[in-house]
């Protein structure tokens, strides 16, 4: 999976990176497009020598400090900057691993990038070298030459190297960008808890934002779309009965939930914004049900938590947001994430309870203020079922039950197993069971000692 998504690039190619064809690369020959901003053309390998080294890592630097983009080794340009001429390369894997050292060698921080071989269907071994650079949000990336580092951008289908003055703005704008996205973390998570009705339901919410924002068109094509996906819908990986209920948008966002009415949120919750950004909530407990079965004192004030509730609320977070970050908003690379359990007060604690069968509290105590646990994740891995979804889910959860005295998850490992003792029998077990077998996650029956 390529890191790197540009609708610009994706329009000119004709497909996603990850997919683009010999022949869509070729074409490019056929409708003389030229070097841009965010492509670039190289008609062989960077060589061995010092010189070469520098030129790959100054390539690489330049688009990961400007807007992100495309070497494409294998297709040589005429002098206005066109594709005019396709010799390939040797493809191999020795040289994949190459590219990656020196890149890795000689640049600081080292950016995210990936390269993709582009094989001639008609002459093995040979074909083309795809260099994708994500748009880097820590940037400025310097390149090592003698004992110093240069900054380079694109400058059109040039580069320029940055002064002294420009290389300090630019460390100021990473560190400006990294709290704005710290910024809108909170907002658009206190947004969304604005909307529950959390009267008597306690809720986890789950909030990612790009490091690199993406985009989408919100018009009533897309909202048509969003209704039809969401609509009557169980949200949750493993569906527990909770549906949506009421669709709809508001300010450069879409909107779906449950619940009787429709300005204010049961059961489940989400706010999908243009930039990829996005928050999701999932009831976690019930405090009117727990009474109402006798299992608290209609009188007493807590959130009793099934400890598998929480895992599951956040792992079907994690991938309907990263799924709205990639697919719908076209956003690559990494993302901030974080989650809460919603409403925790002095006077409305909460506590963690064994998954059915076990028993008993989890952890040593209540807590009194609402637990948080943040964390980076690469947006394709939350997105694709698989090991790497369920250890992100792992993490995230086990942020959160640390609050609680416990110092682990239960229901999953940190290495993207999942643990079958964990989940109940009649409730959860033999779905994800089934969904682990499709998604290729391994299954393991330890227990915690």
């Amino acid at each position: 999976m390529v890191a790197l998504r540009s609708r610009r690039l994706e329009g000119l190619f004709g497909a996603r990176l990850d997919a683009v064809s010999h022949a869509q690369v070729a074409a490019l020959k056929t409708n003389a497009v030229s070097e841009s901003y965010d492509l670039e053309f190289k008609g062989e390998l960077y060589g061995g020598n010092d010189k070469a080294k520098r030129d790959l890592a100054g390539d690489v630097a330049a688009l990961a400090n400007t807007a992100g983009g495309v070497l494409l080794l294998g297709v040589a340009e005429d002098d206005q900057a066109r594709a005019a001429d396709l010799p390939g390369v040797a493809l191999s894997d020795g040289e994949v691993l190459r590219i990656r050292n020196i890149v890795a060698d000689l640049v600081h921080p080292l950016p995210t990038f990936d390269v993709r071989q582009i094989e001639d269907p008609g002459k093995p071994g040979h074909g083309f070298l795809m260099i994708a650079v994500l748009r880097s949000p820590f940037a400025p990336h310097g390149v090592l030459v003698n004992e110093g580092l240069r900054y380079p951008r694109r400058n059109g289908a040039s580069i320029i190297y940055l002064t002294e003055a420009e290389v300090a703005a630019a460390y100021q704008d990473r560190f400006a960008r990294r709290q704005a996205r710290h910024d809108d973390l909170l907002r658009y998570e206190r947004d969304l808890i604005g909307r529950l009705d959390v009267s008597d339901q306690t809720y986890v919410v789950v909030t990612l934002v790009p490091d690199i924002s993406g985009d989408f068109t919100l018009d009533t094509k897309t909202l048509r779309t969003f209704q039809q996906e969401t609509r009557d819908k169980d949200l949750l990986v493993i569906p527990r009965g909770v549906h949506v209920r009421y669709v709809t948008v508001g300010s450069r966002r879409l909107i779906a939930h449950g619940g009787p009415e429709p300005a204010k949120a049961s059961w489940l919750a989400c706010e999908l914004h243009q930039s990829g950004a996005g928050s999701f909530a999932a009831i976690a407990a019930n405090r009117s049900e727990l009474a109402s079965r006798g299992q608290i004192d209609e009188n007493t004030t807590a959130s009793r938590i099934e400890h598998e509730d929480l895992v599951l609320d956040i792992w079907s977070g994690l991938k309907i947001l990263a799924r709205h970050a990639r697919d719908r908003a076209a956003a690559g690379g990494t993302a901030t994430v974080r989650a809460t359990i919603v409403p925790v007060t002095a006077d409305l604690p909460a506590e963690l309870r064994h998954p059915r069968g076990f028993g008993g509290l989890l952890g040593s105590h209540q807590v009194t203020e609402p637990p948080q646990a943040t964390s980076v994740f690469d947006i394709d891995d939350l997105a694709e079922d698989g090991p790497d979804l369920i250890a992100a889910t792992c993490a995230l959860a086990t942020g959160l039950i640390q609050h609680f005295g416990y110092p682990e998850t239960l229901q999953m490992t940190t290495d993207g197993a999942i643990r079958t003792k964990y989940w109940s029998s009649q409730r959860y077990g033999p779905r994800v069971q089934q969904w682990a077998a499709q998604a290729k996650v391994y299954l393991t029956d330890d227990t915690v000692d």
